[in-house]
């Protein structure tokens, strides 16, 4: 396949995954790099009318397709496609903002977070996004990319001050990281956080923060490093091909 034709084929969910057109991408990779940059640019310039196709895919394969290839020229145009206000950019991603977002990130980043935290804090966008972009800086602790005591020190930032106190996913995620960190400094934040009502306890309890104290940051790093959604992306096809939209 030339490139106009793995792009064609990469342009929209056709109800089946398009192994052929991956793996050309993939043993193209030189070549087709600067055409999937291109989509992610056009993708956010176009971001409203783009909401409105729900079977448009392709900055999904690109981003899919950048991070495997850890392009960093992809980290500012992935940031800036998810630093759209309210609903926006969520809308045109969906269930990647749980399934590939925060890999994706850590992939590209090559350890500079500057961007990734500007996004946690940013009060505009999205929670869910915002929520991702903290869970990509857990990813690159679990990797060896960021030391443990850097995301405990912004942690502690976030907590007192960079993000705003009101119940969000957001707060979740952050008492989350530093549970499974077993950052003791942080301990009362955490629990000041359950105090003012600023984290669901249905999806991560206090008793949930104390058995990820216990079994200590070497068991919890152990767990994570085993699990997919803290792992870097490598395979693009892996990462993909089991999802319900190509299911059909």
């Amino acid at each position: 396949m030339n490139i106009k034709e793995i792009l064609e084929e990469l342009q929209y969910n056709k109800g089946y995954f398009p192994y052929e057109a991956v793996k050309e991408a993939i043993a193209q990779k030189d070549e087709i790099m600067p055409y999937l940059l291109k989509i992610l640019e056009d993708t956010e310039r176009n971001i409203h009318r783009i909401k409105k196709q729900s079977n448009y895919i392709a900055h999904i394969y690109a981003m899919f397709l950048l991070a495997q290839f850890k392009e960093k020229k992809a980290y500012p145009l992935i940031i800036s496609l998810f630093s759209h206000p309210g609903d926006t950019s969520y809308n045109i991603a969906g269930d990647f903002v749980f399934e590939g977002f925060p890999q994706v990130l850590a992939s590209v980043c090559h350890g500079d977070t500057t961007l990734i935290e500007k996004l946690i804090e940013k009060r505009e966008a999205n929670e869910f996004i915002r929520e991702a972009a903290l869970s990509s800086l857990l990813i690159l602790v679990v990797n060896g990319i960021k030391k443990r005591e850097e995301l405990i020190d912004y942690c502690k930032c976030l907590f007192r001050g960079k993000i705003e106190r009101k119940p969000s996913v957001v707060w979740g995620e952050l008492v989350y990281c530093s549970s499974c960190l077993c950052a003791d400094e942080l301990y009362e934040d955490i629990k000041k956080a359950y105090k003012d009502h600023l984290v669901d306890p249905f999806f991560l309890s206090l008793e949930d923060v104390d058995k990820y104290f216990f079994m200590g940051w070497e068991k919890n790093l152990k767990s994570h490093k085993n699990d997919k959604y803290y792992q870097l992306i490598e395979d693009t096809i892996k990462r993909m091909e089991w999802w319900a939209c190509f299911q059909s």
